[in-house]
């Protein structure tokens, strides 16, 4: 509250007059402007680092999984080789989450049809909570579709679901509801800014030990935990509101010391037909047939290695180091070559530059992007091309095998 006296005086007479105005929306919009100020500043360090560390990282998975196929690897070998892959796959998800919460990562937005999709989290969300909490899922009876990335948003799910298991050591009630609701013209919005259209409302409240007045503010924030040391990162829940601002999505929490917290998620709504929630391409075989890819990255542990697992899949491999040289290998035959993975961020001819000049003088090229940075608006429309896919650095040998074949079995 701020509290403001005045006096005057008028024909010989004293006057006092005294106003009372409510700070708290102000104050929480400051809290919210200071808060996307802090994680501006932590997503550009994020976007400097993401690209070198991932390329560290990915060739180490490669390598590790490429030892994991010799055949007569001692036991102790491979289970050496398994801890080096799951360390490396730690440390690429700590890179995701920064990217997340950063709101720099990879998305996939489309019509997605969030009552199926909850129904879908409702039964892994079955397994994976204790018998303790008793998990409590509304619908409601209407189809709700949002304009969202099903595995961002099985992300942010997860790590609510978890986040209120941790609050309820002892168990108690875990509650998902989902709902409609449009904000007419006039009509105040829970968020200074927030258009005045149809939203698809996310709400996930539990009854554990709730949240101090004093760390309310921070939940959002990196590195911001209440645990034990070594029980938690911090980056949890700044990765979910990352990730819902990136959907161009709002979020609130409110919680109770000792009666629990409810987070509260707004999506836009989406009018177009829907596909399923967790829908997943998958390929009867990811070998290949001796196909021809023509491999064009920069960093060279990172290219010889991404080769060598082409080479194990049963394809045929032509390295270049550089954007202008790959489109000369390219335009000396055009019709062996079935496929082009390609680095997105080269010195002196990016990936999107190179699938430009090639894509105007041959109609039937494939490329698949390889990133390790944070994407920008112009990638993002040239990966919704048909002949155009991208895999974000780090990836498995099964993800780039499994991404190869899907290009290669589209039609010209």
């Amino acid at each position: 509250m701020e509290l403001a006296l005045s006096a005057w005086e008028v024909a010989g007479r004293a006057f006092l007059s005294a106003s009372i105005r409510d700070l708290s929306e102000a104050k929480q919009a400051l809290r919210r402007a200071q808060l996307q100020d802090r994680l501006a500043a932590v997503g550009q360090l994020a976007a400097g680092i993401a690209h070198d560390f991932n390329n560290i990282l990915g060739t180490i998975m490669l390598y590790s999984e490429l030892l994991l196929r010799f055949e007569g690897l001692p036991p102790k070998e491979q289970v050496r080789l398994n801890t080096m892959v799951q360390q490396a796959k730690r440390g690429a998800n700590l890179v995701s989450q920064v990217l997340d919460f950063s709101r720099r990562s990879v998305m996939e937005r489309s019509a997605m049809d969030m009552t199926h999709f909850l129904k879908e989290m409702n039964e892994l969300l079955s397994r994976t909570l204790p018998e303790t909490i008793r998990l409590e899922v509304d619908l409601g009876d209407k189809r709700l579709v949002a304009n969202a990335d099903p595995t961002r948003m099985q992300q942010v799910i997860m790590n609510l679901a978890l986040n209120a298991r941790d609050a309820m050591p002892d168990g108690g009630e875990l509650h998902i509801r989902l709902d409609q609701i449009e904000f007419q013209p006039g009509q105040a919005t829970p968020f200074q800014g927030m258009p005045r259209s149809e939203w698809v409302r996310l709400r996930v409240s539990d009854t554990g030990q709730g949240i101090t007045s004093e760390d309310l503010p921070h939940v959002f924030e990196p590195f911001f935990t209440t645990k034990a040391p070594g029980e938690g990162t911090g980056l949890g829940l700044a990765q979910v509101y990352g990730i819902v601002k990136q959907h161009d999505g709002y979020i609130d929490v409110t919680s109770e010391r000792g009666k629990g917290t409810t987070f509260i998620i707004f999506l836009p709504a989406s009018e177009r037909q829907a596909g399923s929630g967790l829908a997943y391409f998958s390929v009867e075989a990811e070998h290949g047939a001796g196909e021809t890819i023509l491999v064009v990255e920069d960093d060279e542990a990172t290219r010889e290695a991404v080769a060598e697992i082409l080479k194990s899949l049963k394809y045929q491999v032509i390295s270049a180091t550089a954007g202008k040289q790959a489109m000369e290998i390219y335009d000396r035959d055009p019709d062996g070559i079935d496929l082009v993975l390609s680095d997105l961020v080269m010195p002196d001819m990016g990936g999107r530059a190179l699938y430009e000049v090639l894509s105007q003088k041959y109609e039937g090229v494939k490329m698949l992007m390889m990133t390790g940075y944070p994407l920008g608006v112009d990638t993002r429309e040239l990966l919704d091309r048909r002949k155009v896919a991208w895999l974000q650095k780090p990836f498995s040998s099964q993800s780039v095998a499994r991404k190869v074949r899907e290009l290669l079995a589209h039609r010209n």
